[in-house]
């Protein structure tokens, strides 16, 4: 059937039972049968936009901020460097005590390593036009390290210009790769790209798309 597309105004997390809808924001949502077809199709969107939006930072939150002794919190952080580059940070929040993990990904979206985002309610992919310092960019990130909600992402890219916010989903029945934005004339080319690739659909016949039945 193909990778399918649902567009709605507000913050809406696939997850989410909560959602806003302030039509200051977009969420955009691929959908597809597996894992591996949303990612393709998410990868053929981001192709066409690397230009623009050229930097993608990936983020993680620990979620716990509990260690049982000093050696466990030692070994935590020698296991998280050892899969950070250079271009990437592990950093406890000292109000809050819960580590959190930023790194550079690769421009070219198939080179990502998408295992840590597949299926993860504490990872972001952080899609920007600029650079920014990396200890910069992970306390701005702070705001998600318990919880990403709605009204978290909505603060954080009122406080950020030309950000795209991306999270992936893994289910049995389906897989969904959203992107979350400003409802700007700048972001229109991002829709744009997804409406000349996929068929858009409504969210009141997500659950046809699913089960693969058509519509009364």
């Amino acid at each position: 059937m193909g990778t399918i597309y649902i567009n709605e105004f507000g913050v809406r997390p696939w997850e989410s039972i909560y959602p806003t809808n302030n039509p200051t924001f977009t969420t955009t949502t691929l959908i597809d049968h597996d894992f591996n077809s949303v990612w393709e199709s998410w990868c053929d969107v981001m192709d066409k936009l690397s230009d623009e939006w050229p930097v993608k930072t990936q983020w993680h939150s620990a979620i716990t901020a509990d260690f049982n002794s000093k050696t466990e919190e030692y070994l935590f952080k020698k296991n998280i460097a050892k899969m950070l580059s250079s271009e990437g940070l592990c950093k406890k929040n000292h109000k809050s005590h819960i580590y959190s993990t930023i790194k550079k990904v690769p421009r070219e979206p198939r080179k990502i390593e998408n295992f840590a985002l597949k299926g993860s309610h504490d990872s972001l992919l952080i899609i920007q036009k600029a650079e920014i310092k990396i200890e910069e960019a992970w306390s701005r990130m702070t705001i998600f390290e318990s919880q990403i909600t709605p009204e978290k992402i909505g603060s954080f890219l009122d406080s950020q210009a030309n950000t795209l916010l991306c999270r992936f989903y893994d289910a049995e029945t389906h897989a969904a790769a959203q992107f979350i934005y400003k409802t700007n004339h700048e972001n229109e080319i991002l829709l744009k790209q997804i409406k000349d690739r996929f068929r858009e659909i409504k969210i009141e016949d997500i659950h046809h798309y699913i089960n693969k039945t058509q519509r009364p």
